[in-house]
């Protein structure tokens, strides 16, 4: 999974150094939040609207972005980023939801078995 989560993020980005955007099959662009916020332009565009905005969105925008990227990134170190994209893939299909959360539980639940094995050192 951390083989599959890594190539699709290298994917992506070189994708985006060509001006493609990847898409599920329904049409949706698969694209990392922390690529759009590395855009020049969205940069400029959050810091013009930092300086002339209240105090509440000062706080609360920077707080939301940062923590969208801490939980991609946390998604990327566990490995279950590419379950995301599954689900992508998948549609909106009830029972084909309802496996992917399966699968999901499963993989987690091993990797913490796995996290716990390691640090008893067994």
């Amino acid at each position: 999974m951390y083989a599959v989560s890594f190539s699709l993020l290298a994917a992506q980005i070189h994708a985006d150094s060509y001006g493609l955007t990847l898409r599920a099959p329904d049409g949706t662009p698969i694209k990392p939040f922390l690529l759009d916020t590395v855009d020049v332009p969205t940069i400029n565009t959050i810091t013009s609207n930092v300086t002339q905005s209240n105090e509440t969105a000062f706080i609360l925008d920077p707080v939301i972005a940062g923590a969208t990227i801490a939980w991609q990134l946390f998604q990327l170190l566990t490995g279950t980023y590419i379950f995301n994209l599954i689900y992508l893939f998948a549609g909106a299909s009830p029972l084909i939801i309802s496996i992917i959360a399966g699968i999901t539980i499963l993989y987690v639940f091993l990797a913490i078995n796995t996290l716990i094995a390691k640090i008893r050192g067994v």
